[in-house]
């Protein structure tokens, strides 16, 4: 399955933004056998050359301290007065409990630079372990007592397909800048914990290796690392009216979807395939109960504009 969920994630992406430009700035599939500092990462932090693919994934080892970061092939500036947004997503796994805390520490996300030194981090990606299984969370950026939000505990040695995303949005009158994770077909998860400023620029994805052989990040597989940025819009007069032509009525779902407008629908699933397509009228409904609990993103077509928006099955 090695690059199909990185491609799976691009769809996904494509779907949620609409007329928006994504850029892929990331494509990481750790197919080389050796140090990363060696094939195309550089060592910010820490013993250099202790993070080392094995040809299939990046592997972090507990006790070991290197940090890297691959730099984006365009950097992203940060715009005033407009909506930025960037993403990655990844496949992670994790076979047991050694050097995991029971509180978390983050082990990949953005950074604001880089090279041999990136010191500011956005995005970040949590791990958390316990005698039976691993939790993933997420805090958008730092700051003294922010805490991540933790999604659903996975069994030791199951793969978690993620998918980050960063907003931020200086269309408001106090921008805010907010991460969001998607792991599997768990319910999405909202974090904006951390007070501290927002970037200027993002410049690279990184990866971590924190704490000590007992409790840190632990031992964690990366592969299919893919990240992309998203061209900044404003909140046009256009956009505004779109917005009144929303295709659902209730983003969170039971067995049935409501919808606002005739169109005809898609959703897609958090690993990119179409599971239904309809035709739909204004105020009628879509039966999804034999659907799995999870998010999905329903498209349509709405006035001429395509419009997509994203449910959570309960």
């Amino acid at each position: 399955m090695k690059k199909i969920y990185s491609l799976f994630a691009a769809v996904i992406v494509a779907a949620t933004v609409n007329a928006q430009t994504a850029t892929q700035v990331v494509n990481e599939n750790f197919s080389f056998t050796g140090a990363l500092n060696a094939n195309g990462w550089a060592t910010h932090s820490g013993t250099a050359g202790q993070l080392l693919s094995d040809g299939n994934a990046a592997k972090l080892v507990a006790g070991n301290s290197e940090d890297v970061n691959k730099a984006f092939t365009t950097s992203y500036s940060v715009e005033a007065g407009k909506k930025n947004e960037a993403n990655y997503s990844a496949t992670i796994n994790i076979a047991n409990a050694t050097g995991l805390t029971t509180a978390g520490d983050y082990f990949l996300m953005f950074g604001s630079t880089a090279g041999s030194s990136v010191t500011s981090f956005f995005a970040r990606l949590y791990v958390k372990g316990s005698a039976t299984g691993y939790t993933l969370g997420i805090l958008n950026n730092s700051s003294a007592g922010a805490l991540p939000t933790y999604g659903t505990e996975l069994p030791y040695g199951t793969a978690a397909n993620i998918v980050v995303n960063y907003t931020i949005d200086n269309t408001l009158a106090t921008p805010t800048n907010v991460a969001t994770l998607q792991v599997n077909a768990q319910s999405l998860l909202t974090n904006s914990s951390g007070t501290s400023a927002a970037p200027t620029t993002l410049a690279s994805v990184a990866i971590r290796e924190a704490g000590n052989a007992t409790i840190g990040t632990g031992n964690i597989s990366i592969d299919n690392l893919s990240a992309n940025t998203i061209s900044a819009t404003t909140l046009a007069a256009s956009v505004v009216n779109a917005t009144k032509s929303n295709l659902v009525k209730n983003t969170i779902v039971g067995n049935t979807i409501m919808f606002a407008a005739k169109a005809d629908v898609q959703l897609v699933n958090m690993n990119g395939q179409i599971v239904k397509t309809a035709s739909v009228n204004e105020n009628t409904s879509l039966e999804v109960a034999t659907l799995p609990k999870g998010t999905y993103i329903v498209t349509g077509i709405v006035n001429g504009k395509t419009v997509s928006q994203k449910i959570i099955k309960k």
